[in-house]
């Protein structure tokens, strides 16, 4: 049995932690021992449903807040645990894992970005640590993995990333997401939703993914289709911001914000199109899932191509001046033969059953510290 590390800031609802989430949720058990280690005390969406899975937990303060105690601390927890993969999805942290995984043995470790660049400005301190720990995980990494090209490019740089990286898609349950008129009229009706045009979006709630963008349009949609609502899942940071400024235009009637929810198939059911104007993005999977549902879906053009699957796709650009044009693209959004599209998507790399049969063929590369 081979014992794998996987290492994830939290196991909360998102892309990164989804795919984290997964590898340990579905792995044979009989042929892997999964351990997760997170940042913090906190206990997020995911734990309880792994642990019942037969996973193992670990939380530990992160590195910013002490680096030299987190480097004893996971030295130690390396050393003691004698695993045989570790893989980690924290981004240029991942650079500690690395290291320590090379000095104790680990024969398998792996770097697996899942975002781009963002265009917030970065302090000297904090470029000089990026720059120094992409040296250290193209050094110390045996596998390079970014969900798309351009994430590989931002954690590896375009040179390391295009001779030694590997692209793996992030998979989702395609079945989770087939498009279902019986789920649309139920969570209509629990809304009183039966007759509106449900504009929705899948999101944490984060400066990144730009639900203000939404939010400040829905006045405009209104206009012009009076039964326009909002439907907002997830949680976070901005969560109360965006309430306030939806009451301060007098639309907050006009929006439901569900929280997290574990059923999204559902709810993208429940929706007549997709708005999703992020600042940028690795590759989200709330837009595999939405195109997956056969979804119309209006997006931020900072978004990568990887996710342009389907016909379904309009990209768009979110500054000011084009908010009109975003307008009249939700307006004249509509579904058409739903259904068809699930086959579509089963045809690309985007299913997670391909995604863990490659990440496992990998954890079956390790040798020689076999527990």
């Amino acid at each position: 049995m081979k014992k794998v590390l996987i290492i994830a800031r939290k196991l909360s609802i998102g892309g990164a932690e989804k795919v984290a989430r997964d590898i340990g949720y579905y792995a044979d058990k009989s042929k892997y021992d999964i351990h997760y280690l997170v940042f913090g005390n906190e206990k997020n969406d995911f734990e309880k449903e792994l642990t019942d899975n037969g996973c193992t937990i670990i939380h530990m303060d992160p590195p910013n807040k002490n680096y030299v105690l987190y480097y004893r601390n996971l030295k130690k927890l390396i050393e003691k645990e004698k695993y045989d993969v570790i893989h980690s999805h924290t981004m240029f942290s991942s650079g500690w894992a690395m290291y320590i995984g090379y000095k104790c043995g680990v024969p398998v470790r792996i770097s697996h970005s899942h975002t781009i660049k963002g265009p917030e400005k970065r302090s000297f301190i904090k470029n000089s640590y990026e720059k120094f720990m992409r040296k250290v995980i193209n050094k110390y990494s045996t596998h390079c993995i970014g969900c798309g090209l351009s994430a590989g490019y931002w954690l590896f740089g375009k040179d390391k990333f295009d001779k030694d990286g590997i692209i793996i898609f992030n998979g989702i349950d395609l079945n989770s997401y087939k498009y279902d008129q019986n789920k649309r009229n139920t969570i209509r009706k629990r809304f009183d939703l039966e007759n509106a045009f449900v504009l929705g979006h899948v999101g944490h709630f984060a400066d990144v993914k730009n639900q203000k963008f939404i939010v400040e349009l829905l006045p405009q949609i209104i206009e012009q289709r009076s039964d326009a609502k909002l439907l907002l899942l997830g949680d976070g940071d901005t969560k109360n911001e965006i309430k306030k400024i939806s009451k301060s235009l007098n639309i907050d009637k006009c929006v439901i914000f569900t929280g997290n929810v574990d059923n999204v198939g559902d709810y993208l059911s429940t929706m007549d199109v997709f708005v999703f104007p992020s600042k940028y993005e690795g590759v989200p999977l709330s837009l595999i899932e939405a195109q997956a549902n056969g979804l119309p879906c209006v997006i931020s053009d900072k978004i990568p191509k990887d996710i342009y699957l389907t016909d379904l796709v309009k990209p768009l650009s979110i500054n000011e001046i084009n908010k009109q044009e975003w307008v009249s693209e939700i307006i004249s959004s509509k579904r058409n033969n739903p259904e068809q599209y699930i086959d579509i998507i089963k045809n690309t790399e985007f299913s997670t059953d391909k995604m863990l049969k490659r990440i496992y063929a990998i954890y079956e590369e390790a040798v020689g510290n076999e527990g």
